[in-house]
């Protein structure tokens, strides 16, 4: 039997090779919002210039101005944790505790049926209407209307991992080209080129992985527990491990198609300038003192030596309700 160390978090609802230089990010950090200490942060996504943050309490934050500044949502619709939310075009979905699923389209926010009671940790939605979501226990949830309705998929988890357990699956990310990735306990790796019809699992192990991101360059990197860091080339059909340098939780990354990675963790910020080949690792109190949890990415322009660009700028969330930029 696989023995594995379970985190049972809504991953933190309870609270290559590594470049040996150091580098501070302490100056990099903008605080952008905080809440009280009791508050924390799950998720964030943007879409255009508007951006919404989820967390403990039915806690929505929403941005108007690329992040700039936020804003506490009043609205008495949620109950229990947020965990997650993904933004698409000027539809929001959010998903949380007792299988809650909260849409947002056409200005208002509806809740379609329930069909689980797990908890669910994070939702995606892709083209074409097709959505995920994956939860506690092995849950996986499918919209194919743009998050209307759900379907529960079902696992043969036995013969996937040789064991009576129902993984809980943490993350999923879909792809440009419909591809769908999941990861969650046991290190598991699986993903789906047809909607959810049919997975293949491309990676098991032993560490819980909690985030994860796919470029459609094939470049992707996974990250989780003991400072667990996966990397691909392939488009997630194979993984290798790379020495973090770290030990404790890592909770989500982000990459860019420029080499650009962050990953966010419990006491842990990692950066990488160059696709995942050195790292360097931040040294700010905030961060060796606190958690943070979700990624979230808004394009914005810039003027540089006379000529207008885009960027991207980066946001992560966590612990007290604190939204901040990483310049």
């Amino acid at each position: 039997m696989i023995m594995m160390k379970r985190i049972v978090c809504q991953c933190l609802l309870l609270v290559s090779i590594v470049s040996a230089a150091v580098t501070s990010l302490a100056e990099e950090l903008e605080l952008r919002h905080q809440g009280i200490a009791h508050d924390a942060l799950y998720d964030i996504c943007f879409s255009g210039q508007s951006g919404s943050a989820v967390g403990n309490h039915g806690m929505m934050l929403s941005s108007l101005d690329a992040g700039g500044t936020w804003e506490v949502d009043s609205s008495d619709e949620f109950n229990g944790a947020l965990l997650g939310i993904t933004c698409s075009g000027n539809k929001r979905v959010a998903v949380g505790q007792q299988g809650a699923v909260h849409v947002y389209d056409n200005g208002k926010w509806l809740s379609p049926e329930p069909v689980t009671e797990e908890r669910l940790f994070a939702v995606e939605l892709g083209d074409g209407g097709v959505g995920v979501a994956v939860g506690a226990f092995g849950t996986v949830l499918r919209t194919m209307d743009g998050g209307s309705s759900w379907e529960k998929l079902s696992f043969d988890w036995e013969a996937i991992l040789n064991d009576y357990l129902e993984p809980h699956i943490y993350d999923v990310t879909i792809g440009d080209q419909g591809l769908i990735t999941i990861v969650g306990e046991f290190e598991l790796v699986l993903q789906s080129a047809d909607s959810g019809n049919t997975w293949t699992v491309s990676h098991q192990g032993d560490a819980s992985l909690f985030g994860v991101q796919l470029l459609d360059t094939g470049t992707g990197f996974a990250v989780g527990q003991e400072g667990r860091l996966l990397r691909t080339e392939d488009g997630g059909a194979s993984w290798v491990s790379i020495d973090s340098g770290v030990s404790s939780i890592l909770l989500d990354v982000w990459a860019s198609y420029q080499g650009e990675v962050i990953v966010t963790g419990i006491r842990n910020m990692l950066r990488s300038s160059d696709n995942g080949q050195t790292w360097s690792s931040s040294t700010s109190e905030r961060i060796l003192t606190g958690w943070y949890q979700g990624i979230g990415v808004v394009q914005q322009e810039a003027k540089y030596a006379n000529k207008m660009f885009t960027e991207e700028v980066v946001f992560v969330v966590g612990q007290a309700g604190e939204v901040l930029r990483v310049n």
